[in-house]
C-alpha cells in the first residue's frame, strides 16, 4: 500500500509535475455555461478551497467563464494547471480532409477565449468520429455525445485522421504553447494508432474511471496507460450517473465512518491510492474541500479490496471503447 502521505503532484513523462487532483469544469457548463463556471472556479481556485489546476474544453462552451473565474480566484496564473481539450479532429461535424487545420483553429479558439497565450496541457478530446467504424450515431456528430462507443482505432480512415490531429498538437507543443499534450477516452488501439507515427507519446489519458467497476484495472486498460509511461486521469470518479449507489453503498459509508470522513472522499482516496490522477467536480464549498481531503490518510489493504470488489456501474464504459483492443 503506498504511504499515508500522498504527493500532491504527479509527474509525466515530459518531467512536467501535475497536480494530482484538479478541478472539472465540465460539470459547470449545465449550470448557466458562463455564470455558473465563473462562480464555480472563483471559489474552487481561491486561497479558502485550493484546487491547484483545472480541465476544461472547448466542447463544454465555458471557457469565458473558466478565464473570468480564474480571475476573480485572485490566483496568479503561475500556480495553476490549466488543460484544455480539442474536439474529435478539431470539428462539431468531422470534416475528415481538415484534421490538421481544424484542430489548430480549435486550440487558437481555446487560448483566445481562456485568454493565455500558454496551456499547461492540451487533450484530443476522444478519437475521431467516422461512419460505420465508431460512435453509435452513425451521423457522427460530436456535440450528440462526449464518450465514444465502439471506436475502430484500427482501421485505416480514423487512425490517419488521429495522426493528423496528433500531428497539429506536437506542433503546437514544438511551439512552446502547450506544456504537454495528451489524449482522452483512448483505447490501446487509437494509442497503437498514434505511436505508429508521432513522436511525442502522450502524456495523459483521461479517461472514465471509478469505484463500482468491479475491478482497479478494467480489460487492462489503466496498467496498458502506466506501463507505457502514460498518466491515467480519472474523470467521473465518483461514479458518474452511479453515483448515488456507489457513494450510498454499505462498504463506502462503512469505510468513511472508520476513518471519520465521506464515502465521496473514501472513492476519490481510492482513486489517487491506485496511483492516478483524478478530476473533481462541484458547485459546493464543502465537497469542495471534501475532494482535496484524499492526501494525508489511506485505505487499509482490506479496505482497498473491499472498495475494488464494488460492482455498481453496469455501464461501464470501458466494455464499449473500441471494437477492437
Amino acid at each position: 500500500m503506498l504511504a499515508t502521505q500522498l504527493p500532491k503532484t504527479i509527474q509525466l513523462n515530459n518531467g512536467l509535475d501535475m497536480p494530482r487532483v484538479i478541478y472539472g469544469a465540465g460539470g459547470a457548463y449545465t449550470q448557466d455555461n458562463v455564470t455558473g463556471t465563473t462562480v464555480a472556479l472563483a471559489l474552487a481556485l481561491s486561497s479558502a478551497i485550493g484546487f491547484a489546476g483545472l480541465d476544461t474544453a472547448n466542447h463544454y462552451h465555458n471557457q469565458v467563464g473558466v478565464r473570468d473565474g480564474i480571475a476573480e480566484s485572485g490566483t496568479p496564473r503561475k500556480d495553476l494547471w490549466i488543460q484544455t481539450k480539442v474536439e474529435p479532429c478539431g470539428h462539431s461535424v468531422v470534416r475528415q480532409a481538415h484534421c490538421y487545420n481544424d484542430t489548430l483553429a480549435v486550440f487558437e479558439q481555446n487560448l483566445q477565449q481562456l485568454a493565455m497565450p500558454i496551456v499547461d496541457m492540451t487533450l484530443i478530446h476522444a478519437p475521431p468520429c467516422v461512419p460505420k467504424s465508431s460512435w453509435a450515431d452513425p451521423t457522427c456528430l460530436w456535440d450528440s455525445a462526449i464518450y465514444p462507443h465502439n471506436c475502430d482505432c484500427a482501421a485505416a480512415e480514423p487512425c490517419a485522421m488521429m495522426q493528423e490531429q496528433w500531428r497539429a498538437l506536437e506542433a503546437m507543443y514544438r511551439a512552446g504553447k502547450t506544456r504537454a499534450i495528451g489524449v482522452s477516452n483512448f483505447c490501446p488501439a487509437c494509442l497503437r494508432c498514434l505511436a505508429t507515427a508521432s513522436n511525442v507519446t502522450p502524456a495523459v489519458n483521461q479517461l472514465q474511471f471509478h469505484a463500482g467497476m468491479g475491478s482497479a484495472d478494467p480489460r487492462g486498460l489503466l496498467s496498458y496507460n502506466m506501463a507505457r509511461g502514460i498518466v491515467v486521469q480519472a474523470y467521473s470518479p465518483l461514479g458518474g450517473e452511479q453515483v448515488g449507489a456507489l457513494l450510498g453503498s454499505n462498504v463506502t459509508k462503512a469505510i468513511g465512518v472508520a476513518h471519520g470522513k465521506s464515502s465521496a472522499t473514501v472513492v476519490l482516496r481510492w482513486v489517487v491510492q491506485l496511483g492516478y490522477a483524478l478530476t473533481a467536480a462541484s458547485f459546493s464549498r464543502e465537497h469542495m474541500l471534501s475532494d482535496l481531503d484524499v492526501f494525508d490518510w489511506s485505505l487499509t489493504d482490506a479496505e482497498m479490496k473491499q472498495i475494488t470488489a464494488l460492482e455498481v456501474a453496469p455501464d461501464d464504459p470501458t466494455k464499449e471503447m473500441c471494437l477492437y483492443d
